[in-house]
């Protein structure tokens, strides 16, 4: 394998050589012409400096100081004119010599519509086969926090959730799908051409963005090999230019505040209930007389949504700078971000700097470099789903009856939810930073060779620390701990480009390798019986009780690559790609994948018989097929593994203990690639010179060799083994449309409109297609956990399991002497779905899926005058959530606050027409908490993002030496339209942070973090 690379590149080069050669043989025997002229930008300006040469062949000349120039050139020929900052522009000369010819350029962010981004290079729109979605700055909204809040509802195929209203987390993102069980499902970013690790696209300031590209196709992806089996995401930065320097302020203040609140029992409603309670029960009442008038009256009490939501404030500022001479181009920019959270003392704030620097050393020599570094500060809460007592759990079930008091310490009351939160600290900061450098040579026109080399480096530390003040610490006298985790990723990719045209042939040749090596390391420290509280976890040695531990993996990857793109008279082209990887995760007969695609495409509108057809301004016919990898699973996952804990501890003599070690995981050196086979066909039509775009897509997609823990003899002394024993499928279409609806001098209205459908199946789990249960999760006051999610063959990832509800068992129910024997008239009744006569287990079925099927948005953009107004709707359908929020606060029996109307919805035989059980769905022995009475629709329709902007003239602006000014104002998350009962129905939360919960379990609204609206103010300036 690693012979084969030189002699590759060796022999590459050697035809591409003789190829040259041979070509400018044949062009110095042509006949030669005279010809001369003016070259100048879009406005008339002269351009100097411009190189001008023969397609093919040597720069024969650069235009001067006035712009002219005047060159020898081949007859019937074609010549190239360059510039940095500037599209390349070619000139067909003909049979004669001409003089006075005048050429435009185009700056290069003008023409960045007519070319995609794709992986190593770009290609021609119009001849481009695969699927793609390219933003560009003016459809990206600059008021987002994120790159996953720029995209959702913009582009086609692409999910964006938010899983939580957490200030500083992440999204998620699916591009058609999900394709694993196990292994990650993101997409790949990659910025400025270089790969990035996970958590990336947090930390891009959405105003240093020029272009966002989103590769969906394989024949598209798979040039980026495993990596890229999930899509890959280009976002491209902004450069230096030439033109005139330019310093960019943009500022913004807002605020946030919850969407929405639940509608629970005041205190004096409460405490009657609590008195009726202890009465049936033969005790006394909690609250006398007195104390429910003075409930009553609002002398006491406490609304404890009032205590916990807040008005968070939100700082948004960034400077910018762009600028650069006619041989080096600068952008730098800093940036600030601060956001108070909905819920108190949760916030987050991010420090960031980026320099992006070209350099022309020559003609046919180009520097570039990127350094960016960020820094973040998170102030979270104890919200995971599977906390029986999470915070938002304590603040929604708290005793409204109660006073509240925020005095210090902290009191070990219970009834007090933001003791969590007043008296524990949690903190994680983040340190990343990323370093790029590349070097690009064209030793003959255009053949491009390049070197990058690039580094990621990411820390994340947590911080938390709980005193023996507070309940959940106080019999251990405090608990603290310190957590880091360090990732390295070094990256080196060498890449040979070129492109040759003749006739009316066009062909591109791209030949790269690329060597990766990712370093993880984690370490902890648990600690707790501190001598005092006072230091926390800024000194963790004051306490006499420690454990620690640490885990450190390498991932290293080795990939060889290459691509030839040919198109045919702007009619026909064709796209094949081929990459082989490398990677250290697999077994040692495994190592490597291979990964084809190849694509095509046909240009309808420029035949012959299209001509005449001036209503359509384009329509072109795309097809694609590819194989992609993905080894985006945990390292060593092959190994055996082994560890010492009480099991592997003996004693030799009785009495000294001698700690051994023990096999905890067998090997498998037949691990192998997650392998997805994908097939794309796409149209696009546009009509009336484009006014009228429309873009549809069909996709196939079959994921095997999936990764699973498969069941094996118990003599090998394990239940199970890794290995490869699955399959998934998505299959979907997608459409947008895009339309220009009224365009004139004062006035413009624009619309975006995509939709996205896609159906995923679990086709394959092994031999015997077992069923996996997922979740596990005990809400306050249940029996037992219980597993909500289930991998099934037949359905979809992240399908639900549970009891199919029927209603109330009436006293005179024949099922309370057949499937409910144990029960009691007013419990909850539930279907026998297998019919066998037996309530058990094995009657709960898949009440849905956590995953919708269908995503949408559409984009409005009108500009009259020096206003413009944008206004984006998004949502999705097909979805479910298991409403566990509401069951927990429907709980007739439950002693803490539930909803105001528990008791009038509940069944007793006092009422009749009661819905909810009388003993809740806790109370009882048979059954579950996860059934369908509280799975609901996770539909919805929301105007995400609403932004009004005022262009100052620049009439105004010139005495105060003010280039651009624009104010505005946005709003996002303005309003939703839903049936779900729920704070939001987007809130999808994880019920815990391994790849198998985050790709399976979505679709369970319990402890989440709210969504927020906010309301931005703020003003753009340009010097």
């Amino acid at each position: 394998m690693v012979n084969c690379k030189p002699k590759f590149i060796r022999l590459t080069s050697l035809l591409l050589f003789l190829w040259m050669g041979g070509s400018a043989l044949l062009t110095n025997a042509q006949t030669q012409i005279n010809v001369s002229g003016t070259v100048t930008d879009e406005n008339g300006t002269v351009l100097s400096d411009v190189n001008i040469g023969v397609v093919g062949g040597a720069t024969l000349t650069k235009s001067t100081e006035a712009g002219t120039f005047t060159l020898v050139a081949p007859a019937n020929g074609q010549l190239v004119f360059s510039r940095v900052g500037y599209a390349r522009q070619t000139h067909q000369t003909g049979g004669s010599s001409v003089a006075g010819l005048i050429i435009t350029l185009a700056a290069e962010q003008e023409t960045l519509e007519e070319v995609v981004v794709v992986g190593y290079g770009t290609r021609d729109k119009n001849l481009f086969a695969g699927s793609a979605v390219s933003l560009n700055a003016e459809d990206l909204n600059r008021s987002s926090i994120s790159v996953g809040n720029m995209l959702q509802g913009r582009a086609a195929g692409v999910q964006v959730s938010q899983n939580n209203g957490t200030p500083g987390a992440g999204l998620s993102i699916r591009i058609r799908g999900t394709n694993s069980i196990n292994a990650d499902s993101e997409p790949l970013y990659v910025i400025d051409g270089f790969p990035a690790s996970e958590g990336i696209g947090m930390t891009i300031k959405p105003e240093d963005i020029e272009t966002i590209t989103i590769l969906k196709d394989a024949a598209s992806t798979s040039i980026y090999g495993a990596r890229g089996a999930n899509g890959v995401v280009l976002v491209t930065t902004k450069k230096g230019t030439d033109k005139k320097s330019n310093l960019n302020v943009n500022s913004s203040v807002g605020y946030q505040r919850v969407i929405d609140r639940y509608d629970l029992m005041g205190s004096y409603d409460f405490a009657l209930r609590r008195n009726r309670m202890s009465e049936a029960n033969g005790e006394l009442p909690p609250y006398s007389a007195g104390r429910l008038d003075s409930l009553q009256s609002g002398i006491l009490g406490t609304d404890w949504q009032n205590e916990v939501f807040q008005v968070g404030r939100v700082n948004d500022h960034s400077l910018s700078f762009i600028g650069g001479t006619n041989k080096t181009g600068v952008y730098t920019s800093f940036d600030y971000l601060g956001q108070e959270g909905v819920v108190v003392h949760s916030k987050y704030k991010r420090i960031g700097a980026r320099i992006n620097v070209d350099h022309h050393v020559s003609e046919q020599f180009t520097l570039s470099g990127r350094v960016f570094g960020n820094y973040g500060i998170q102030n979270d809460l104890p919200l995971a789903p599977s906390t029986i007592n999470g915070f938002l759990k304590q603040v929604l079930s708290a005793n409204p009856a109660s006073t509240f008091d925020s005095g210090v310490p902290p009191r070990l009351d219970a009834q007090n939810p933001l003791h969590f939160v007043e008296a524990e600290d949690r903190e994680n900061t983040s340190y990343r930073t990323n370093g790029y450098f590349s070097m690009k040579y064209e030793p003959i026109r255009d053949l491009f060779l390049q070197a990058d080399f690039g580094a990621d480096l990411n820390r994340t530390e947590q911080f938390y620390f709980a005193p023996s003040t507070v309940p959940n610490a106080s019999a251990t006298k405090g608990r603290g701990s310190i957590v880091s985790f360090d990732s390295k990723e070094l990256i080196f990719n060498p890449t040979a480009r070129y492109n040759r045209t003749f006739d009316k042939h066009n062909i591109g040749l791209l030949a790269g390798y690329n060597y990766q090596t990712y370093l993880y390391f984690e370490y902890g420290t648990n600690a707790t019986n501190f001598a005092s509280d006072n230091l926390g976890y800024n000194n963790l040695g004051t306490a006499q009780n420690f454990t620690s531990y640490s885990a450190r993996n390498r991932t290293n990857r080795a990939s060889w690559f290459g691509r030839v793109d040919y198109d045919y008279d702007a009619r026909y082209s064709l796209t094949a790609t081929y990459r082989i990887d490398g990677s250290s995760v697999f077994g040692k007969s495994n190592k490597l994948g291979y990964f084809p695609s190849v694509a095509a495409a046909w240009n309808v509108k420029n035949e012959s018989f299209a001509e005449d057809l001036t209503w359509l301004s384009q329509a072109k016919l795309r097809a694609s097929y590819g194989l992609t990898g993905n080894d985006r699973i945990s390292p060593g996952i092959s190994l055996a593994t082994y560890a010492s804990n009480n099991s592997t501890k003996y004693t030799e003599d009785g009495l000294t203990t001698v700690n051994g070690i023990a096999v905890t995981r067998l090997s498998n050196q037949n691990l192998k690639w997650e392998s997805t086979k994908a097939l794309d066909i796409g149209v696009d039509i546009g009509f009336v010179n484009d006014r009228i775009v429309v873009i549809a897509d069909y996709y196939d997609k079959y994921t095997d060799n999936l990764l699973l823990d498969r069941n094996i003899a118990p003599s090998t002394g394990f239940l199970f083994r890794t290995g490869n024993a699955g399959a998934v499928s998505n299959k979907g279409w997608e459409f947008a449309l895009q339309t220009v609806n009224v365009r004139n001098d004062h006035f413009e209205w624009n619309t975006s409109i995509n939709y996205s459908n896609n159906r995923n199946r679990v086709r394959e789990l092994g031999s015997n297609n077992a069923d996996i249960y997922v979740g596990s999760v005990k809400p306050d006051g249940a029996a037992n956990f219980e597993d909500p999610f289930i991998i099934r063959v037949g359905e979809s990832i992240g399908s639900i399991n549970g009891y199919l509800y029927d209603g109330i068992l009436l006293p005179d129910d024949p099922a309370l002497t057949t499937t409910h024997p144990n029960a009691q008239a007013g419990d909850p009744k539930y279907v026998d779905a297998n019919g066998d006569g037996i309530l058990n287990t094995e009657d709960r079925v898949v009440l849905g899926t956590g995953v919708p099927t269908s995503f949408f948005g559409m984009t409005n953009s009108l500009g009259y005058k020096g206003f413009n107004l944008t206004v984006v709707l998004q949502g999705q359908a097909g979805g479910k959530l298991v409403n566990v929020q509401s069951l927990d606060m429907m709980d007739p029996l439950s002693t803490g606050n539930v909803l105001a109307s528990t008791e009038a919805e509940t069944w007793t035989p006092d009422n009749p027409n009661g819905t909810l059980p009388q003993r809740g769905f806790y109370g009882t022995s048979h059954g579950g908490w996860v059934n369908s009475r509280f799975v609901e629709s996770s539909d919805y329709l929301r105007v995400k993002n609403v932004t009004l902007a005022y262009q100052v003239p620049s009439s105004l602006l010139s005495k105060i030496r003010v280039a651009q000014l624009q104010l505005y104002v946005n709003a996002q998350n303005l309003h939703t339209w839903t049936s779900y009962t729920g704070l939001d129905p987007e809130i999808g939360n994880l019920v815990s942070n391994d790849q198998q919960n985050r790709n399976v379990g979505r679709g369970l609204d319990f402890n989440a973090y709210p969504l927020a609206k906010m309301y931005i103010f703020g003003l753009r300036l340009t010097f």
